[in-house]
């Protein structure tokens, strides 16, 4: 087999691979946008969930009580990340929920607060974000 057949083989295969993953790339696009417009009130696009945010001395965030204070909540934790900032010497927990009314939010905070190791807890409410109106008159105006 020549070279040059080979590497024909090898290039019309990649060419198809590019293809597929394409047309994977193109449909992923279409139902994400479907679901959206099906659903708008379900999958906002930018919108920014709420999270409480502890703060303690480093080495002294404990987990197993900061998950306890969230109490029946705790199921709608939906991502937490840790961090420790070695410039001021903390530690951080921030915990993303999603469906928790902020009553509910700050009544966590209040009782995170209360935790002896816990420097401070901060709520960052939920931020909805401004819908696409792209050229469309204020029918309130």
């Amino acid at each position: 087999m020549s070279p040059g057949s080979e590497r024909d083989k090898r290039s019309t295969h990649c060419r198809r691979d590019a293809r597929a993953t394409t047309a994977t790339r193109q449909r992923a696009t279409v139902d994400l946008g479907i679901t959206e417009m099906t659903y708008p009130d379900k999958h906002p696009p930018d919108a920014t969930p709420s999270s409480i945010t502890v703060r303690a001395a480093a080495g002294q965030l404990r987990i197993v009580p900061v998950w306890q204070a969230l109490g029946q909540h705790a199921a709608q934790a939906k991502r937490t990340r840790l961090r420790h900032n070695e410039k001021h010497n903390f530690d951080e927990m921030t915990v993303t929920f999603e469906s928790v009314s902020p009553e509910d939010l700050a009544a966590i905070a209040s009782r995170l607060s209360t935790l002896s190791s816990v420097m401070v807890a901060s709520l960052h409410p939920a931020q909805a974000s401004l819908p696409n109106v792209c050229g469309e008159a204020d029918p309130g105006a």
